[in-house]
């Protein structure tokens, strides 16, 4: 650009010189020289950052497919480079294997919520054996009293034995003594009635008195064996009715220490494995039912759709082969069309001056002639010098040989009616120029130069 603004200094000053306005002295002869230096110090300097410029490069992110499944390939749909919507079939892997295993946890889930209304039914049966020990432990209890209040009956019939037998035998003693008494008195009665001093009547009426009591004693001695049985029976009631206390105490321990221990445990886990739940459902069958979900996301997997609207570039995918679900291997490439990226790449010198929301103008190669309006939409504020990769090895120390590696620019094209910005190819080239707030004089000349760059394409596209 200087120097065709010192060509046209030249040819101004070679008409002026003709029609002889100046005279063509060494001045005049020096000039073009004063010219170019005046340029370069007063517009071409200022505007490297008042209007930097640099490469300007599409780029397209390429999608790296990778099914989420492996299996054999059993149909390919998608052809390289044909327009594809998103949701359209790119390959189908054979969904046999994740059809049946689908199904198997289908029917697992069926007999999951089965075992789960086994498990509430043995839940139930075990809180109903835990009352029915409970009533049999008040039974046995009642049983236990019953025997405790028997043993005290039996235990005070004793003691009345005992004590009608202590009654009789005072009986038969008393009886014994009138008995004997009286037996002296007939033995008198009988010793005088010889000599007619007791008479007739009165020896019947002793022998009747004592006959009398010769029959209360007879009684009295029954009496007596009666009250023996009635002992004996009473202590074998007594030794009966302990033997059921203590059987009905035995009892009562056991199924408290025992029976009672183990249904309540039982009924607790039964409880517990019935009533293991997640929200609405058994555990059991939240683990089925994920294990149904991840297989069905798998059968659903075999049919890997497009990720966008695009295209599928280097297809080499063919019915047969094998893939994996191995992210370091990519079985197809996919070019998303909507997402574009359009970057310049400018000096480092002139990064101070770049901010968001600057006017930019763009040419492409791919369309000779013509200037695209463009905005700053942010600054790629690292490049690939400054890196860090990860590693084990300390980073190469800057040397003072190292080239000076420019920034990247993000811009964002105004819409044009002509040309769709999405449908840039990936790759396609050309120059921006970014018109900062420094040195607006100098933008003039940067457009002019932009506009020649376009139109030169026309001569020299490459």
């Amino acid at each position: 650009m200087i120097v065709f603004l010192t060509l046209c200094y030249i040819a101004v000053l070679a008409l002026l010189v003709r029609i002889r306005v100046i005279p063509l002295n060494l001045w005049w002869k020096l000039s073009p020289a004063v010219w170019m230096f005046v340029m370069l110090i007063v517009l071409f300097l200022p505007m490297q950052w008042g209007a930097p410029s640099g490469p300007v490069n599409v780029y397209k992110t390429v999608v790296e497919v990778v099914p989420n499944v492996s299996g054999e390939v059993i149909e390919v749909p998608a052809r390289g480079l044909e327009s594809l919507e998103q949701g359209a079939v790119l390959f189908r892997i054979d969904p046999e294997p994740y059809q049946a295993r689908a199904d198997e946890l289908q029917a697992q889930l069926a007999e999951t919520k089965q075992n789960v209304d086994r498990l509430r039914a043995s839940s139930d049966a075990a809180a109903a054996t835990v009352k029915n020990t409970l009533a049999e432990i008040e039974v046995a209890k009642a049983d236990e009293a019953a025997s405790i209040a028997a043993v005290e009956a039996a235990k005070a019939a004793l003691e009345e034995a005992k004590g009608n037998k202590q009654k009789a035998e005072a009986v038969v003693s008393d009886l014994g003594v009138q008995v004997a008494a009286a037996q002296r008195e007939y033995d008198r009665v009988l010793s005088l009635v010889p000599s007619g001093a007791i008479t007739e009547s009165e020896r019947d009426r002793t022998e009747i008195q004592i006959t009398s009591l010769k029959s209360q004693l007879n009684t009295a001695r029954v009496d007596v064996r009666v009250a023996d049985d009635v002992i004996a029976r009473a202590g074998a009631d007594v030794t009966a009715a302990n033997a059921v206390a203590a059987s009905s105490g035995l009892r009562v321990k056991q199924l408290f220490e025992a029976d009672l221990v183990r249904v309540r445990a039982e009924a607790r886990e039964a409880d517990l494995l019935a009533n293991s739940m997640i929200g609405d459902e058994h555990t059991s069958v939240v683990r089925v039912r994920s294990q149904l979900a991840k297989a069905q996301f798998d059968l659903e997997q075999t049919t890997v759709r497009a990720p966008s609207d695009g295209y599928v570039v280097g297809m080499s995918l063919r019915p047969g082969q094998r893939v994996a679900a191995f992210p370091v291997r990519t079985w197809m490439s996919f070019v998303p069309v909507d997402d574009v990226t359009v970057a310049v790449g400018i000096p480092q010198y002139t990064v101070r001056n770049v901010k968001p929301g600057q006017k930019v103008e763009v040419v492409f190669k791919l369309y000779p002639g013509r200037v695209f309006s463009a905005t700053v939409e942010k600054l790629m504020r690292i490049n690939e010098q400054g890196q860090l990769q990860p590693s084990g090895n300390v980073a190469t120390t800057p040397g003072v040989d190292q080239s000076t590696v420019p920034f990247g620019v993000r811009l964002r094209l105004d819409e044009n009616d002509d040309i769709d910005v999405a449908s840039l190819p990936g790759g396609a080239v050309g120059t921006a120029s970014i018109y900062t707030d420094q040195a607006r004089a100098t933008h003039i000349i940067r457009r002019v130069m932009l506009r020649m760059e376009t139109w030169m394409n026309y001569i020299i596209p490459w």
